[in-house]
């Protein structure tokens, strides 16, 4: 099947909600043979057809450190016959979407920004009245993009709660960092990157809860394009109240980029930590998680593998 030229090529191909997806650099494209489509073969000129599901592909950062970590670390043969590989695919592919719309909303704000500060260069007041440019609807973006935030951090939470579905539940990451703790002990690698990553994603869930569920003890504060007292113009700016994980008023797109980059991270470390912590042997071979180096990172499109040791070389698996 031929894709769009500005997919990239093919790189991968994967499994996802029971329709074969094409993964290319630039762009995803779900796949859906004629069959599918009629299975009574009604209509013989039926076609195979795709659709670009995601206008970004392997070259994107987001896609390697969700939906490639998972291809390549949520192998049966190396975590056992009851892993349930298809909802773990399912729910990473569920948070790169949602990653594609925070990066999306980010870039958005940032371009129409960078072009309204070129435009007031050359602005000036008259007769004392100044026109101040708007960002537009900076509250209902940035409302949409916490609940997307908060999406990717629940994924990643029902992603971990497959390798610890009763050890895990209502206290959210902190019982997963307190079952890890417990588990491996608290100088585990997991468990310290757990106890580090806590906050912040404590704070994502806050921040979601104190946007949409404001109160006297938490709210979110979301100011457009201002004047200051200096004759300067103030970008958008977000404060978040809450007595937990409070922030104070820092430049909107600024945070924006943080929490994605953040979590980006997160997500993929954690993957790597419970695959890691879970893996089996395999036809005789010892496999642990590896951090690929950066000619592997080309050929397999994410940060972390497995690795066996073969002739006294560490070298991966799969």
């Amino acid at each position: 099947m031929t894709l769009p030229e500005d997919a990239g090529g093919i790189s991968e191909v994967c499994e996802i909600k029971g329709s074969l997806h094409l993964i290319g650099k630039n762009a995803i494209y779900r796949v859906q043979l004629a069959d599918e489509i009629d299975p009574q073969r009604t209509n013989i000129h039926i076609p195979n057809t795709h659709q670009q599901v995601l206008s970004c592909g392997t070259e994107c950062r987001f896609v390697r450190q969700t939906l490639m970590t998972a291809k390549w670390l949520f192998n049966n043969n190396v975590l056992g016959s009851a892993f349930n590989y298809k909802s773990a695919i399912n729910l990473s592919f569920e948070a790169l979407q949602d990653f594609s719309a925070m990066h999306a909303a980010y870039e958005d704000l940032s371009v129409k920004l960078n072009k309204i500060v070129e435009e007031l260069k050359n602005l000036a007041a008259k007769e004392r009245t100044l026109t101040v440019p708007t960002a537009g609807d900076v509250r209902g973006l940035t409302e949409s993009f916490l609940q997307k935030a908060d999406h990717v951090a629940i994924d990643l939470f029902n992603i971990a709660k497959l390798f610890y579905p009763d050890g895990i539940g209502q206290r959210w990451f902190q019982s997963l960092y307190d079952l890890i703790a417990k588990k491996y002990g608290s100088d585990d690698p997991f468990a310290k990157f757990m106890k580090q990553a806590l906050p912040f994603l404590q704070f994502v869930r806050n921040a979601r809860n104190a946007m949409e569920h404001p109160d006297a003890a938490k709210s979110v504060k979301v100011t457009d394009i201002s004047l200051l007292p200096s004759g300067e113009l103030n970008l958008p700016c977000i404060e978040i109240l809450h007595l937990e994980t409070p922030q104070p008023s820092v430049c909107l797109p600024t945070l924006l980029g943080y929490i994605t980059d953040e979590l980006g991270s997160i997500f993929e470390s954690v993957v790597a930590c419970l695959c890691g912590h879970n893996v089996q042997p395999f036809a005789g071979l010892q496999l642990w998680i590896i951090e690929h180096d950066e000619n592997q990172q080309k050929a397999y499109k994410c940060r972390y593998g497995y690795g066996t040791r073969i002739g006294g070389q560490i070298v991966p698996f799969g």
